[in-house]
């Protein structure tokens, strides 16, 4: 799979349809990493994988309903 990778910074903005809004702690620079992203105080390590695909395109859908 050949993709150019933008890095996210931390403090990104994310949605889980579980946890709710929620932003990275830590920045991305690779897609196979492991990343922290705190929800409600609480702070999760997820793989940069679902927030590059799922949790940032959750935000960005949210944000157009308002």
């Amino acid at each position: 799979m050949n993709q150019t990778f933008k890095v996210i910074p931390p403090t990104t903005k994310v949605f889980c349809h579980e946890r709710g809004e929620g932003w990275t702690l830590t920045g991305i620079t690779d897609i196979n990493e492991q990343t922290s992203v705190m929800f409600n105080g609480t702070r999760y390590t997820i793989p940069a994988r679902v927030i590059v695909e799922e949790l940032l395109p959750n935000f960005e859908k949210q944000i157009q309903k308002d």
